[in-house]
């Protein structure tokens, strides 16, 4: 390989650059611990270095990925240094040395990292999950197939060869962890530091082999990833041109297809009972199960995938438990493999294709194509069940049937000049009911720190009773006098079954546009929604309808060198937020929001982010029967302050502490009370061992005394032995307590909840995945006054995968 100029280095921070503010729990409400963090730091201007060209040809040979660089294939290769910090400061001298290779062959690209480290007792890396090394030490690939910033691919791997891979997907505004490609890699670690192969297949990148019409050139981002004092990620970029060599006539050339199958058994005795009855198996889960995943490559650029009785068979018991002060249902992440490998190819501002509500499919199929500028896919599922999020301005249900359902979607993406627009549609069909949507998004990149992002749907929708009758707290609320009052607990009838009308074609739309900008000292926002109150996405994740909202944010950032021996700076950042919201139906005002933030990131890789929110919002209806907002719904004068902190001082140690604390509104009893929240939670991590101890305490006050506290701990222990054997253990204690004098409508004064789950996972080969384990749940409840098990589990899952052609 021989180096060059090249394009100038503003185009590694366009690349790197992620937005501040994910999506959040709520349009105008809190905000999230999880909130992404832009790179920041000095300005980026024309004087920039320039990204070098790098010059190779397909290799004939392949390394051994083991993580030993003294491979042969290594030598005589262009080493590539990262040369630069990009977070906390921008395009900084890097301070400690790190050497690339990269290589390319008819199938793969491969990367050999060289990583020294100048002490490395204070390397932060442990065996992983995958996706498990936000706070590690690692290096990463990043590569931008369309060279357009706006869909990027980032493989991850720590000194102790775990791996993570993450689509920076600007379009959705999200980073995606839960999307997976198949692919090797390998670490070593010694006195020096550490060394990284990767092994990277092509058709993972939409990288076609064999296609001469052009030069093939290839923006590619090496990342390290370096927590010590202060969290820095250092980086380097090369425009890797490739040289192809024509094949010799008698050499066959690969076609690209590749067909596995990989079938699944499933025994689950999935026991329940109420306390003090019998058990029974759950009725949705049998007790034997068999299935199959059919991933078929047609080519390079193409793929059909088809699933038969998928399995979650994956523990799902530490699904985040959400409070009772929340009235929108909580967000579960997928699992399944067809569903996993499929959703990146849905993907748009809005959430339209959510997978988890396909529930019980008997038959998944996809359709996927991809080129560096283009993405299309066609999903369809045949479903024993029907699921949907049924949503209101204020909350939302789930409407679950044991009802066959059919769902469908396709989605055709283009990108160019940094610019991107996409068309997307969903179908849902039952026995008299249907629901479709019509989508058209874009995005553009306007400069380095700003972009756009728009979004227009429109859906059609008819709704037979029974969705009604399901959403009912009662059975028959659907026969009552829709013009009688309803009062909040004491009423069979909820919004959602009015959001539910079976009499009439729903039939509404739904906007949203945003502009970011995020540079290095400045930061704002602006973002405008209109969701007119029938548009239904039956297929997504939208929990919110009949509103218009406006948010609008403003913010300044420093830097300075908080400790002498720190080896970058700290950063402080301080804005403001705020927002209103009103019915879109009736015009009356639901929300208004002022929230002011500060933010510390610096010395002990500490985040300390504080905020005083004051927000004047309706969270619930007098009458329930009644969609009108309004002196219907009353808007309470919420003050209180917010804050998330993390610390890392010591290796193998990470401290959280978040809470909440002040004046709060709450939905179930239509108060105002004083919240006391708080949660602590402790992460231990070293070699083999992951132990993490969480805790939530909430306290919720009225009058001066407490309406209800919920108390939610968990603890789970990772050990991953040498011979690939992996056990979990988890141990959940869940208490709710309420003053049922006080409440509305009818609860228990005090529930309990207790789980334990233990599972051994297994991989004796890479074709074979072994898992078997136990849960039992005791529970508690006060109107009975009695404790007993009430649910038992024992399963096992066994899947082998065949590649029939490669």
């Amino acid at each position: 390989m021989n180096g060059c100029k090249g394009m100038h280095l503003w185009l590694l921070v366009v690349l790197l650059c992620v937005s501040l503010h994910a999506a959040a729990q709520e349009i105008l409400g809190d905000q999230n611990s999880e909130t992404v963090d832009a790179v920041a730091a000095d300005k980026v201007d024309a004087a920039s270095p320039e990204i070098p060209r790098v010059f190779t040809f397909v290799r004939l040979d392949a390394p051994v990925i083991d993580g030993d660089l003294s491979d042969g294939f290594w030598f005589n290769l262009h080493e590539i240094p990262i040369e630069y910090e990009v977070f906390p400061v921008r395009l900084r001298d890097a301070g400690v040395p790190t050497r690339v290779r990269i290589a390319l062959t008819e199938t793969h690209l491969y990367a050999a990292f060289d990583a020294p480290d100048p002490d490395i007792s204070n390397l932060r890396s442990a065996v992983r999950e995958r996706d498990g090394l936000k706070e590690d030490d690692y290096v990463s690939l990043v590569l931008d197939p369309a060279g357009q910033g706006l869909r990027k691919y980032e493989f991850r791997v720590n000194p102790h060869g775990s791996q993570s891979d993450v689509l920076q997907d600007t379009i959705s505004d999200r980073y995606l962890y839960d999307w997976d490609a198949e692919w090797e890699a390998a670490a070593q670690i010694d006195e020096t530091g550490f060394r990284v192969e990767m092994a990277i297949p092509r058709s993972e990148l939409g990288i076609l082999p064999g296609d001469q019409a052009q030069q093939l050139e290839l923006l590619v981002m090496l990342k390290r990833h370096y927590p010590r004092q202060v969290e820095r990620t250092l980086a380097s970029a090369v425009q890797l041109v490739l040289t192809e060599e024509p094949p010799k006539p008698s050499e066959a050339k690969d076609s690209g297809r590749r067909l596995t199958i990989t079938p699944h058994y499933v025994f689950d005795r999935d026991e329940d009972r109420d306390i003090g009855g019998r058990f029974e198996q759950v009725e949705e889960q049998p007790r034997h199960a068999a299935g199959a995943y059919l991933n078929y490559r047609l080519s390079a650029d193409r793929s059909f995938l088809m699933t038969v009785k998928p399995n979650y068979a994956e523990v799902e018991s530490d699904i985040a438990r959400d409070s009772i002060n929340n009235p929108f249902d909580p967000y579960e992440p997928e699992k399944r493999e067809m569903f996993v490998d499929t959703r990146e190819y849905f993907r748009t501002l809005n959430e339209v294709v959510y997978t988890r509500n396909i529930v019980q499919p008997d038959v998944g199929l996809a359709h996927l194509w991809r080129s560096p500028t283009a993405t299309s896919g066609l999903l369809a599922a045949f479903d024993q069940q029907t699921q949907l999020y049924m949503p209101d301005n204020l909350g939302s249900d789930v409407v679950t049937l044991v009802d066959n359902s059919q769902s469908a979607a396709f989605n055709y993406e283009r990108q160019s000049d940094k610019r991107s627009l996409g068309v997307l549609t969903t179908l849902r069909t039952a026995d008299d009911y249907h629901n479709a949507v019509l989508s058209l998004n874009g995005t553009g990149n306007l400069g380095v720190d700003d972009k756009v992002r728009g979004q227009f749907m429109v859906s059609d929708t008819r709704y037979p009773q029974r969705f009604a009758e399901d959403l009912c707290d009662t059975t028959g609320c659907t026969e009552q006098d829709p013009d009688a009052e309803c009062e909040l607990g004491d009423c069979d009838i909820t919004p959602y079954v009015r959001r539910a009308d079976y009499d009439d074609r729903l039939r509404g739309y739904n906007l949203q546009l945003r502009y970011n900008h995020d540079g290095p000292d400045s930061l704002y926002w602006a973002r405008y929604y209109d969701v007119s109150p029938d548009f239904r996405a039956d297929l997504g994740f939208l929990r919110r309808v009949d509103y218009r909202a406006i948010n609008l944010a403003y913010g300044r950032k420093w830097y300075f060198q908080a400790k002498a021996d720190d080896e970058s700076q700290s950063r402080i950042r301080a804005y403001l937020v705020g927002g209103h919201m009103r019915s879109h139906s009736d015009n009356q005002p639901l929300e208004t929001t002022v929230g002011i933030w500060g933010e510390f990131r610096g010395s002990y890789q500490t985040i300390a982010r504080l905020g005083w929110q004051h927000r004047k919002r309706a969270v619930n209806r007098l009458d329930q029967s009644d969609l009108s907002a309004g002196d219907n719904a009353p808007r309470f004068d919420e003050h209180y302050w917010q804050w998330f902190f993390q610390t890392a001082p010591y290796v193998p140690w990470t401290l959280h502490l978040d809470g909440r604390w002040g004046a709060m509104a709450d939905p179930d009893n239509l108060v105002l009370g004083h919240m006391r929240e708080i949660k602590p939670k402790l992460h231990y991590t070293t070699g083999p061992l992951d132990l993490m101890a969480d805790l939530t305490l909430r306290h919720f006050d009225t009058d001066g005394d407490r309406l209800y506290k919920e108390q939610f701990f968990s603890l789970t222990a990772l050990y991953h032995t040498p011979s690939g054997l992996t056990h979990r253990l988890l141990w959940l204690n869940d208490l709710t307590e309420r003053d049922i004098d006080r409440w509305r409508g009818d609860e228990l004064a005090r529930e309990t909840s207790r789980t334990l789950e233990y599972t051994q996972i297994f991989s004796p080969h890479p074709a074979w995945q072994l898992m078997w384990g136990l849960r039992l749940v005791k529970d508690y409840e006060s109107d009975i006054n009695q404790k007993d098990l009430t649910a038992r589990e024992i399963y096992f899952k066994v899947q082998r995968e065949f590649t029939l052609l490669d």
